[in-house]
């Protein structure tokens, strides 16, 4: 009978063990393949799910501090080493929009960061928008105030950082392409209204009113004389090169800094 009883304790604590693996799939955390983010091309599309499969080998973690956005984002991963910390998370995605990030804030409320920084938006405007009168600067800003609120309400005690999106220069971008391919970017002509630094600017002044969320202005850092993306701090109008990271890095790394100490 002694034997008996022993098995049955061994049963149950297999039949327990099983069931506590079942719980622990963290799947539900991330977008499936069947998410489609509004007006993602199919290469933004591609690098959406790509990205989301590398989150799901390698989560976030407890006690982390998220930088959360598109391509400029994901570039910091070469430098972040610069903050002298060992607990930065990357969670950008080279093409993402303001309804993207929407898409995957689970994982962000899961794991409760002690801090998150957000940038995102540029995306959404690289495109003729007078095809999509519905994307405007109010439209973009309320899509990142509304992924900051829902990650408030899901992890209260993390602190939310929004970013305003940087300028861009548009001849430099637009001589960065193949002579074949210009056309295809007739927005980035000085002669398109209203351009695109025009919508950033009405957008990021949006951003900076708000009375919730603390906002840094990285955009004022990167700006040249004519108000357009700094040629020294990116190779193609857009994106930063090792220059531009490190102004951004020296911008935030006391707050990250200070969130450390506080934890």
């Amino acid at each position: 009978m002694q034997y008996l009883t022993a098995a049955i304790i061994l049963i149950t604590a297999n039949a327990s063990f099983t069931g506590c693996n079942k719980s622990d799939d963290l799947s539900h955390l991330y977008p499936d393949s069947t998410i489609v983010v509004k007006y993602q091309d199919d290469y933004q599309r591609g690098q959406f799910h790509k990205r989301v499969k590398e989150f799901k080998k390698n989560p976030i973690g407890y006690n982390k501090i998220v930088f959360f956005g598109n391509s400029i984002t994901y570039g910091m991963r070469h430098w972040d080493s610069k903050f002298q910390t060992n607990n930065i998370v990357n969670r950008g995605i080279s093409g993402d929009f303001t309804q993207g990030i929407s898409k995957r804030l689970d994982e962000i409320i899961y794991y409760r960061p002690v801090s998150i920084f957000i940038l995102i938006g540029i995306n959404d405007l690289f495109r003729d928008n007078t095809l999509r009168p519905e994307v405007t600067p109010s439209y973009i800003a309320k899509n990142i105030l509304d992924a900051a609120k829902t990650i408030k309400n899901g992890t209260p005690e993390t602190k939310i950082y929004l970013q305003t999106i940087l300028p861009i220069n548009n001849r430099h971008n637009l001589m960065s392409r193949t002579e074949d391919i210009r056309p295809n970017y007739y927005f980035l002509k000085s002669d398109f209204h209203p351009s695109i630094n025009q919508l950033i600017n009405e957008t990021n002044k949006i951003l900076i009113k708000n009375n919730e969320y603390d906002v840094i202005d990285l955009h004022s850092l990167f700006l040249n004389d004519n108000g357009e993306m700094n040629t020294s701090l990116s190779d193609d109008g857009i994106h930063l090169n090792k220059n531009g990271y490190s102004i951004w890095i020296d911008k935030v790394k006391p707050l990250i800094d200070n969130v450390n100490a506080a934890n």
